[in-house]
This record gives C-alpha cells, structure tokens and sequence, in this order.
C-alpha cells in the first residue's frame, strides 16, 4: 500500500503515515519497494522464547517485586532496609597502579582479609583459594557453566533459594529438592536422591537459610558431607551470612576444609546490595578454573569496589557494620515473634535467626492467594510455594523479612485475613 493510499483511508496526514511506515519498517514487519509501495514482511516473525528461558523468567517474579519496588509494606523483601546499610560503606579512592583491570582472582587485599577471617573461624583458607565476584548470584552462575550440562540432575535445598532455581531451569538441568528441615537438610531424602540419580552438585546453605532461617547442626553437616563423599558430589555452600555474628549452626566447610564444598558469600546482606560483590571459596584447582571461567565471561570484577570492602575490613568498620546489623536483627526478631504470637502463630526457635523466618500458614490456605490480597492493600508478602521445586499445597508459609516485619499494616492484614 502506498503512503498515499495509507492516509486517505486511515484519514491521517501523509506525515503521520511517514512516520508510521519508518516504525514498521526499522521493526522488520514491512518493507519498501520502489514505485510500488509498501509490503508485509513475511516470515520475520520472532523466534519463539526457549521453554528454560520462559520458566526461569516465571519463577523470578517474586524479584521484579523486590526491584520494582512498588508496595509500601516490605515484609517478604529480600534485603534490610536501606535506613540500615546507609553509611556502612563510605566512597573511596584507588591507591596508584590500581587503574586496570586487575589480576582475574581478584584483589589481592581483599582475598587476604576474607582468608584471614574465615581463619579467624577455624577454617584455614589460602588467598588463591578465594575468587571474587560481581556478589553471589555471579558466582552461582560460574558454577553452574562450569559444573551443569542440560540435561543432568542437581540437588537443592526446598525450599531454597529461589534466584537459584530460576538459573538452573536456564541451564536446562534437572533439578530435584531436598526437604529442608529445622536442623538442615533431610538426610534420608538426600541419600535416596543420590542414590537414584547422578548427581554432581547439590546447592544448600549452612547458615540462616533463605528462606527458612534455619541452619544445619553438627550430625547434619557431617552426614550431609559422607553421602557428597560416596556419591562423588560437590556441595555448593551459598551463605550471605557467613560473618554476622550471633547465627548458630556449622558450616561445612568447617568439616570439609574445601575439598569438596564450594562456599559462595557476599557482602551485600551486610553493606548494601548496590555494590555487587561476593566471593568463591573452594579447592585451589576449582578456583582456579573459576576465575579463568571469570576472565572469559567479565574479564574481571570490581577492583574500585573491592578496595572499598578491603579498606572497611582494615579499618574494622565492617565487623562493627556486622555486629550493629546483629543487633538490630536480634530486637526486631524477639518484637516480630512476640507480635506474632499474639495473633495465634508460632515460629519455631531453630527459624528465628539471621535474616528470614518462616511462617506456616493454616492448613487449606493458599499462600499465593494471601500474597495477592496483601498486594491489594499495599503490603507485600513472599509466598512459600516460590520457594518450592514441587507444589506443597499441604503447606502453605510465608517468608519474613524480620528487618521489615514489624508493621502494624501487616499485623491488621493478618488478623483481617487468616
């Protein structure tokens, strides 16, 4: 159809039709032939969206909530309140040869401290086993291109880390859960699991568990480590908590000392989620393969950022930001808990620690359903089923934020709701 047909039978002006004609073109539905006019394009329609791709967008809505930003009540958030983090991390200047990109492990002074800290715990640590990253979802990708092909099985905590869960579909593994319990994960169900399948990986977090708040005790941990030694599989240990004082539990690098645990951290719980920086810990081989994987896909991480974290450690402003978040997560739990006892709930002691809790919800309710009244009135929740590789209908939960939880808005959708 020519422009001028266009506009005398859409009643617009030639120019508006120019216009229109430039759109559909420059997007590929129509094209221009001399003298003739213009023609739909056909077969350019777009690829259709890989099933893993679509799933792993499905699965992180929970996410765009988080970033959108868009409630006023943020009691399912997956971060303390920016009032909590504001000055823990002061602006820096790079020191004199610190201009390029750096040495692809990171930086030196960094790996150093984190080293030294994870000493200081009674776990022995060496520089180049440490690999920093851009925060540890990063580093939860090198270890998946480096560890998972499409079509293999890994183990996962459930509920577990849901970002987690998103990254797998992407990479097209078979993922199966592994119930977590009060005391880490269920030892029966994990040797059944690596009993029948092939499993090389199995992702769990010792410390605090996102979203349950409970950490693994001492039998746990050791028997979580002899079926990862028979059955040949690395444990990927993704713990944001590792250096806030006050959490319970053991971590299994602890016992395992690296030889098959992978233990990714961060310090975006801690300092603030804007500086996107973590770290990989693990066998110096692993690591080293890690950080050429990271050299391929980001050439390196944040020097400037880096030196940032590593000036806050030498300064003790970190272990004093850490110890100040303890605190303060300590007192708005014991009010959080109390509060919710009032209303006829209870949050067992082993989910009362770090960062999140787990609230069951009664029995027949549908946490998603209660996730969207709550949206209605502007608070937002997290659903338990988000958290799940397999539908739980018989247990509906929530996941608190105790950093935000004590509200009176979400306490009133409470007692009006269930």
């Amino acid at each position: 159809m020519s422009l001028r047909r266009a506009a005398e039978q859409y009643g617009a002006s030639k120019n508006i039709m120019v216009a229109v004609y430039d759109q559909l073109v420059a997007n590929g539905l129509v094209y221009a032939r001399q003298g003739a006019g213009f023609f739909v394009a056909h077969g350019v329609a777009t690829t259709a969206e890989p099933a893993n791709l679509r799933e792993a967008r499905d699965s992180v809505s929970l996410l765009h909530a988080q970033l959108d930003r868009p409630y006023k009540v943020l009691v399912g958030d997956g971060r303390p309140p920016e009032s909590w983090l504001l000055n823990a991390a002061p602006s820096v200047t790079l020191a004199s040869g610190e201009g390029g990109y750096g040495a692809p492990h990171g930086l030196l002074a960094l790996r150093e401290y984190i080293a030294a800290a994870h000493g200081a715990a009674g776990i022995h640590v060496q520089p180049d086993q440490v690999v920093t990253t851009f925060g540890a979802n990063h580093a939860l990708d090198l270890v998946i291109r480096r560890f998972c092909r499409a079509g293999e099985t890994v183990l996962v905590d459930d509920p577990g880390y849901y970002p987690l869960f998103a990254k797998l579909k992407l990479a097209g593994v078979n993922v199966i859960g592994i119930p977590r319990g009060p005391h880490g994960p269920d030892c029966d169900a994990l040797q059944a699991a690596a009993d029948h399948y092939q499993a090389r990986l199995f992702f769990t977090q010792s410390l605090a568990q996102n979203p349950t708040g409970c950490s693994i005790d001492l039998p746990t941990a050791h028997t979580v480590l002899q079926i990862a030694e028979r059955h040949n599989i690395l444990v990927v240990d993704d713990d944001p908590f590792i250096d806030l004082p006050g959490v319970s539990g053991t971590r299994l690098a602890s016992l395992d000392r690296f030889q098959r645990v992978i233990q990714i951290g961060t310090f975006a719980k801690v300092l603030t989620p804007t500086l996107r920086s973590g770290y990989i810990i693990a066998d110096p081989e692993i690591s080293h393969s890690l950080a050429e994987l990271k050299m391929v896909l980001t050439v390196n991480s944040s020097s400037h950022t880096e030196r940032l974290i590593a000036d806050l450690m030498r300064t003790r402003r970190y272990e004093k930001q850490c110890a100040r978040l303890s605190r303060k997560l300590k007192q708005e739990r014991e009010i959080g808990v109390q509060q919710l006892k009032k209303i006829g709930f209870e949050i067992a002691p082993e989910q009362a620690e770090g960062l999140y809790g787990w609230l069951p919800l009664p029995a027949g309710t549908s946490d998603i359903d209660v996730a969207q009244k709550a949206a209605e009135v502007g608070v937002f929740l997290a659903p338990g089923a988000l958290f799940r590789i397999a539908e739980h209908s018989d247990c509906p939960a929530l996941r608190l934020n105790w950093s935000r939880v004590n509200d009176s808005r979400f306490y009133a959708f409470l007692r009006q709701s269930l």
